[in-house]
């Protein structure tokens, strides 16, 4: 469904606490993304998670432990609470080496089977260093169904430098520092630019090294699409806006994707592989901000005066009759 690829390289702590109902471990989750400008720290401590924002020294509580998830422990407590509601097949396969390093190899089948004739899986590898007895890589392979589109799904993690029963690791450990402060938010989300409101002006190049600014538009229906790489909705999106493109491309009507995230190189081999038909740009993070984009994916129509239309936010079935409906409009206004 998404071609988006990140790395991220994760410092693991844990405190065995056999009394914790929740984990049975109080731990801190430090996932520093090299892929993307995202830095974060999860912090357990027995009374809800904590996540630190070391980029502007605040914390914020949140719910649902997906840090916890991705982690070691987290991972295989995953793998037996799924097998514990339903058992899979569970496998040894046959001893690989991996730098340098012999290591058991077991195969876990979660999820198999055929639905509107695609193969549907999801198979887990953990291959385990013979000498220590303890995990050095664990791959996930998928395959997956969303609405009407199916994705193939590759995860990958590496486990090193491990070290136990290390002095000092107690529950301070686990504690929000005082240098960080609670983060405020915002009473008042911004809103999207209303109708008839002058639509911001902007100048950005396209992939391929051409440069357009939305005045130079004036005269025309103007489609702004805000996504980004991997965004369920944004992917939806593609085959809808594909069509749009074919039927309006002789018309007074231009279709513009904005990415404030996603590198020239993923988006040019992201166009590739969808034969995205309609002009995709790159660095439009001041577009975002100017018109208040806080939802992905997020689609403005600027009408032929270049004033805010209407706005759509989000993919649902009747997209691609919600924005031909829009579009009619104002080439009739």
């Amino acid at each position: 469904m998404g071609t988006d690829t990140t790395v991220a390289h994760n410092k693991e702590l844990f405190l065995k606490v056999p009394d914790d109902k929740q984990f049975g471990y109080y731990y801190s989750i430090e996932t520093d993304h090299q892929t993307e400008s995202f830095h974060r720290i999860d912090l357990y401590s027995g009374k809800g998670i904590q996540v630190l924002s070391p980029a502007d020294t605040t914390f914020f509580s949140e719910e649902t432990p997906s840090a916890y998830g991705q982690s070691i422990i987290g991972s295989l407590k995953f793998v037996k609470s799924f097998y514990d509601k339903r058992t899979f097949p569970i496998k040894m396969a046959t001893d690989t080496v991996i730098n340098g390093t012999t290591a058991s190899h077991i195969v876990v089948n979660v999820l198999d089977t055929t639905e509107d004739n695609e193969h549907l899986y999801s198979r887990r590898e953990f291959y385990i260093n013979k000498g220590t007895g303890l995990p050095i890589l664990a791959t996930i392979r998928g395959r997956y169904k969303y609405r009407n589109m199916v994705t193939d799904y590759y995860d990958e993690k590496r486990y090193f430098d491990y070290q136990f029963n290390q002095t000092g690791v107690n529950i301070a450990r686990f504690a929000v520092p005082n240098s960080f402060r609670p983060r405020k938010e915002s009473a008042v989300q911004p809103t999207l630019l209303t109708a008839g409101a002058l639509a911001p002006d902007w100048s950005l190049y396209d992939v391929n090294g051409n440069r357009v600014s939305l005045s130079q538009l004036n005269g025309k229906v103007v489609v702004m699409d805000f996504y980004f790489i991997g965004c369920a909705g944004c992917m939806l999106s593609i085959k809808p806006l594909n069509a749009i493109y074919e039927k309006y491309k002789n018309k007074d009507v231009v279709i513009v994707s904005l990415s404030e995230r996603d590198s020239k190189k993923a988006v040019l081999a992201f166009e590739k592989q969808y034969k995205i038909k309609y002009s995709g740009y790159i660095e439009a993070a001041n577009v975002v901000k100017a018109y208040h984009v806080s939802a992905f994916p997020t689609y403005y129509f600027i009408d032929k005066e270049g004033k805010v239309a209407s706005t759509v936010v989000g993919y649902d079935d009747d997209f691609e009759q919600k924005v031909t409906d829009h579009i009619e409009k104002l080439l009739n206004k």
